[in-house]
């Protein structure tokens, strides 16, 4: 049950925006949390919407979704997650009952790295997770960076060299994203 009204409280705290709206009616610049963005975008990706929650005195969360194909050639979809320590929204879309990734991040060498803003960011594979889902954590920018994988078998996309920025830096740059469709996992996971 404790997890039924995790997932209930952060959904419903979630504004969710369709690509489109993101990138060219503004709304990446008005996310409080760094909105990260792979950059460049692995071939034949198309960013699958924005949701956030917060404003800019709490700090807030942002999820962003990307679609494409993993290293297979099967369909998967990226799911980042910014957010302050204790929010709940990686746990979320996780799928796990709690607000944080685990005593298991941090700990041991890691299994995978990220450049976030040009700097190596550790990632742990979270445990516990629901199995159609790879997690992974680690902490960039002086918060919690969450990454979740669909299917669970294109879990291996977090061992390809992958470089995030924060969209909101991106200024003109950002109307080059290709677009997808708004990912049903921002509205309802």
């Amino acid at each position: 049950m404790l997890l039924d009204h995790h997932r209930c409280s952060v959904q419903s705290r979630l504004t969710v925006v369709e690509p489109f709206a993101a990138v060219f009616g503004g709304q990446v610049s008005a996310v409080p949390a760094p909105v990260w963005t792979p950059w460049p975008l692995p071939e034949h990706w198309v960013f699958g919407g924005l949701a956030y929650t917060g404003s800019p005195a709490d700090g807030g969360c942002a999820v962003t979704s990307w679609n494409g194909l993993d290293q297979f050639g099967d369909r998967a979809e990226l799911l980042l997650i910014s957010e302050e320590a204790g929010a709940g929204v990686g746990g979320h879309f996780a799928g796990l009952p709690v607000s944080y990734p685990g005593p298991e991040v941090g700990e041991g060498p890691p299994h995978a790295r990220f450049e976030v803003e040009d700097r190596p960011v550790p990632l742990w594979a979270v445990d516990g997770a629901v199995p159609d889902r790879a997690v992974y954590a680690g902490e960039a920018a002086g918060r919690w960076l969450w990454v979740v994988v669909h299917p669970a078998g294109a879990g291996a996309l977090v061992v390809e060299p992958m470089q995030l920025v924060d969209a909101r830096q991106l200024g003109a740059e950002l109307s080059v994203l290709p677009l997808g469709e708004l990912s049903p996992r921002l509205v309802v996971d």
